[in-house]
């Protein structure tokens, strides 16, 4: 399923596109209607969703940002009720890959630090900041600035635990997978993790269902183990493969840009272009192994296109979406480099 069909665009921010799944809605619709039902005020809960709605762009928009920093790119960011999904490419190597994910729970760790210092500096007390991160949010009537800041800190208390537990499609499971991938290989580190994912889901299952934990844990519990098994089987199979694009530094790929430029996508100042620098080829067989990758790259998008043709986008497998997606990104990516290297 391709959740971005169900979205709709509501802004833009450093070339990414913001998006809010129909499903967002319906769900802010019915928490407002809850409250309202058992006697809450609707404008504290909309205060409550606004706020739950930032700090979570703002994590998503962390690991578009640490994906920017190691060389990959980020376009789209999608809310819906399980969270946020960040559309973020980052270089498959352990490295890159596990910056890209820390990036997110660090935001939260921040958003902790520094209010909780305020927290504890204005009331001193030091019961207000030791919480279970999953005892629930202590909601107060109040509108001061010291119990916003305060509901604040356990949200993102609350978000930075939950998302690092050992679950693949949580960060702290995507870490675990990017700790290990150096020492187990890719595919054997993504049976590890998955493995590990799914016995996580379950336990998390059983814990939605043995008390008043409400239904959302329940839900993510099953949208994790759907991708930790699809992921499973991907890399039993073999399909799980490192970008040979990244495997060497490419100096034409900076144009010059900074650091902070390639990140928040700002305009590179313009520089005399210098004479290219010819090295002599270390590997004189390289051209005829990345031909023969780019014949078995032909025709696989000629197989998925013609299957796509006969029986529509939705017969494609997880495996095959996967790859469509890879390969149109390298063909844009070339694109772009073509037409950037013969601008006049």
């Amino acid at each position: 399923m391709n959740f971005l069909n169900g979205s709709f665009k509501v802004g833009r921010l450093f070339e990414i596109n913001i998006r809010v799944h129909i499903l967002f809605l319906f769900w802010i619709a019915f928490r407002l209607f809850d409250a309202s039902r058992q006697g809450f005020h609707w404008q504290f809960e909309l205060l409550f969703l606004s706020l739950l709605f930032g700090i979570v762009l703002i994590h998503e928009l962390g690991h578009c940002f640490g994906a920017r920093a190691v060389g990959g790119d980020a376009h789209d960011i999608m809310m819906w009720p399980l969270g946020g999904l960040a559309y973020a490419h980052a270089p498959m190597r352990p490295w890159p890959q596990f910056v890209t994910v820390a990036a997110g729970p660090l935001v939260n760790v921040v958003f902790c630090l520094i209010s909780g210092g305020i927290v504890l500096g204005y009331t001193g007390l030091l019961e207000l900041i030791l919480l279970n991160p999953f005892g629930g949010i202590y909601l107060t009537t109040g509108y001061s600035w010291i119990e916003c800041l305060w509901i604040f800190y356990q949200v993102n208390l609350l978000l930075l635990a939950f998302n690092l537990l050992p679950i693949y499609p949580l960060d702290g499971g995507q870490l675990f997978h990017a700790i290990i991938w150096p020492f187990v290989g890719l595919q054997r580190a993504s049976i590890i993790a998955c493995q590990v994912g799914l016995v996580g889901c379950g336990l998390l299952a059983m814990w939605a269902l043995s008390g008043q934990r409400g239904n959302m844990l329940l839900f993510i519990a099953i949208f994790g183990g759907l991708t930790c098994w699809q992921r499973y089987r991907a890399a039993r199979h073999g399909l799980l493969v490192e970008d040979p694009n990244y495997m060497t530094y490419d100096p034409r790929r900076s144009q010059g840009r900074s650091f902070w430029s390639r990140i928040f996508k700002t305009k590179p100042r313009s520089r005399r272009p210098r004479r290219p620098v010819e090295f002599p080829n270390p590997n004189p067989g390289g051209w005829e192994a990345r031909q023969g990758e780019e014949n078995k790259t032909e025709a696989d998008l000629d197989r998925i296109l013609k299957k796509v043709h006969e029986q529509g986008i939705n017969s494609l497998s997880y495996v095959e979406r996967q790859k469509l997606e890879r390969i149109t990104r390298q063909r844009q990516k070339s694109e772009r480099e073509f037409q950037r290297d013969n601008r006049v």
